[in-house]
């Protein structure tokens, strides 16, 4: 499996998607989005790169391998734990994320 395939499949897991959400967002079926990430489709179009990469919110190079800077968590990575969070809490979870976008858009 390439690293694409990889980690298409990780961030999916880690933000707790099905392939029918992906592919809902992406346009596509989902046996297509499956043949992405099982790696049966193997010359991925940039722009399908780039629209995976917002949908999973990293960078397409992240995606492809390029670089190893981890995504900024999400809160729907942690969906068992919403229901308990208040309302200040995920506002505060919000702005520690767009912080992090910051940083990591300012160092490139």
């Amino acid at each position: 499996m390439s690293v694409l395939q990889e980690r298409i499949k990780e961030r999916r897991l880690t933000l707790g998607m099905t392939l029918l959400e992906v592919a809902n967002q992406l346009g596509v079926k989902e046996a297509t989005m499956q043949r992405y990430e099982s790696g049966e489709i193997k010359n991925v179009k940039h722009e399908t790169i780039t629209k995976l990469a917002e949908v999973f919110q990293c960078s397409p190079s992240y995606l492809m391998g390029w670089e190893e800077i981890q995504p900024v968590p999400t809160i729907a990575a942690h969906k068992e734990d919403n229901e308990n969070w208040t309302a200040e809490e995920l506002s505060k979870i919000e702005e520690y994320k767009q912080l992090l976008l910051a940083a990591r858009n300012n160092k490139h």
